[in-house]
């Protein structure tokens, strides 16, 4: 009987053979693409990554997620390493690739369960009509062409998928792909520490060099480090994203040696954010980790011991320690990168009211607010604010706001923005009673007190920052709040069915 059922459990699924069927005239393609170069190349090599990011749908959804979830954070450096054997090109469809999988991954989640997924849980409905708002600013004229609206939709509208997608996975689904994110966040830092000891590689250098629009790579007179994402911003919100989940994990370990191994990788990751020099990285990793902390405590009076402790280092650091002067990070020659960053980031954190920056942003958001919204405040289009509106719209150009917020009530109006955040605090409340209502030293408070941890830091950083529109973190982003929607929903089953009993 047992052998019968091992052999069974061993005999490979119907839509697994089919892989060596496909790969074989995918390396064909392969292998003439690279004879024949140019743009050939470019398009056969997209060709095959994203067959080798679909074929895994064919065993399974949660399969193809992890496909994406293992991709997406390699993105970057796969986009800048194409340029070992072709030239510049100002449109770079790598970025069509994903999208295109993920509309797919949801046509067999709409397959299998039809359209119940837009209603089934607390937060669907919300996020269904946001959704709609998103699908029909792609069409607004006011942004420049259908062709920006659709690029706008790649960044904004396709991430959302994920919340459906959070609806229907399982808690072992959720619990691999936290070891990922800190798995992925480690491994890829170290290309970063690579960039600021030895600088870029040639083929990422010559993407530097063309590049357009983006400023925010230098610091003083060096150079951030990326590592292999397509910003540093979203290498700093992944690195947080990281963090959290191994301190989480830390806390909820019951044996000494885990528990010393998952605080280590959360302090590493920690002291890899310093170099990055992403402040609001900084804070949104403080706001996280505060809220891990205090929802470990069991009353009222923990809480507040809790937060005493936390305030008081904070205190002493904010009093002792003197941040850097403006000029120090300037005084930095190119070759002191790791110098200048450090100064960029110490000045960033203690003394966040006096930067530039700050005060530059804020008047980018009175202007939006007092000039562009009042008479635009259905929308400009889901592309207004993006890259592509910039180097393809004939019309006037928005500032970048550096604000996920700001910019949904540039593109989809003030009623899309205020959706948004209602969604982001609604999430956030039913994350924050899950992990009180979960009972302690299980998984379930473990999953239910990381994610809880993690929504401060979305929250933070959509405000300041544009998290929801990162590549490798807005499809994270939205997966949890899915997860928190059917966690919830499933609450409330059990609430309402628990009468019935007695």
């Amino acid at each position: 009987m047992s052998s019968q059922v091992l052999s069974e459990r061993g005999e490979p699924h119907g839509p697994v053979k089919l892989w060596p069927v496909v790969t074989l005239p995918l390396a064909t393609l392969a292998v003439w693409a690279i004879n024949a170069g140019g743009e050939a190349l470019r398009w056969l090599g997209l060709g095959a990554l994203a067959w080798s990011l679909a074929l895994p749908l064919l065993v399974s959804l949660e399969a193809g997620l992890f496909g994406l979830m293992l991709f997406e954070p390699l993105r970057g450096f796969l986009r800048r390493a194409q340029y070992l054997f072709l030239p510049y090109s100002q449109t770079d469809p790598i970025h069509v690739v994903t999208p295109l999988v993920t509309i797919l991954a949801l046509a067999m989640l709409l397959q299998r369960r039809r359209f119940t997924i837009f209603r089934e849980t607390p937060l669907a409905g919300l996020v269904s009509v946001l959704a709609v708002i998103y699908f029909l600013e792609i069409f607004n004229p006011l942004q420049g062409g259908i062709f920006v609206g659709l690029s706008g939709a790649m960044m904004i509208l396709v991430p959302v998928s994920w919340f459906y997608f959070g609806q229907v996975v399982n808690q072992r689904f959720v619990l691999v792909a936290f070891k990922i994110i800190v798995v992925l966040g480690m491994l890829t830092s170290l290309h970063g520490v690579y960039q600021l000891t030895y600088g870029y590689p040639r083929f990422e250098q010559y993407w530097l060099d063309n590049v357009e629009f983006y400023d925010a790579v230098a610091v003083g007179h060096t150079t951030r480090a990326l590592a292999t994402f397509s910003s540093a911003e979203e290498w700093g919100r992944y690195v947080v994203l990281g963090a959290l989940i191994a301190f989480g994990f830390g806390a909820g370990a019951n044996r000494l040696r885990q528990r010393l191994g998952w605080f280590l990788c959360g302090g590493g990751l920690s002291a890899v954010l310093l170099l990055i020099g992403q402040r609001t990285a900084i804070f949104g990793l403080i706001a996280g980790f505060m809220t891990l902390v205090l929802l470990g405590a069991r009353s009222l009076r923990g809480v507040a011991g809790r937060l005493l402790l936390l305030l008081m280092p904070m205190l002493l650091v904010a009093v002792l320690v003197k941040a850097p002067s403006a000029d120090d990070m300037w005084d930095k020659d190119e070759t002191e990168t790791i110098g200048a960053v450090l100064s960029h980031t110490q000045r960033g954190t203690l003394q966040p009211g006096s930067e530039e920056s700050l005060f530059v942003r804020l008047k980018i958001w009175q202007d939006l607010i007092t000039d562009v919204l009042p008479y635009r405040p259905l929308g400009t289009g889901l592309g207004a604010s993006s890259l592509a509106a910039r180097k393809f719209s004939t019309g006037p150009q928005l500032p970048n706001s550096d604000n996920f917020v700001m910019v949904l009530a540039v593109a989809c109006g003030i009623p899309g923005a205020l959706l948004f955040v209602w969604i982001l605090w609604r999430a956030s409340l039913l994350a924050f009673r899950a992990a009180r209502r979960a009972r302690p030293q299980t998984l379930d408070a473990t999953i239910s007190r990381i994610v809880a941890a993690l929504m401060p830091m979305l929250v933070l950083n959509s405000f300041f920052g544009l998290t929801f529109s990162l590549y490798s973190v807005a499809p994270v982003a939205w997966l949890l709040i899915g997860w928190i929607s059917a966690e919830a929903g499933r609450a409330r089953e059990s609430n309402s069915f628990l009468p019935a009993i007695e």
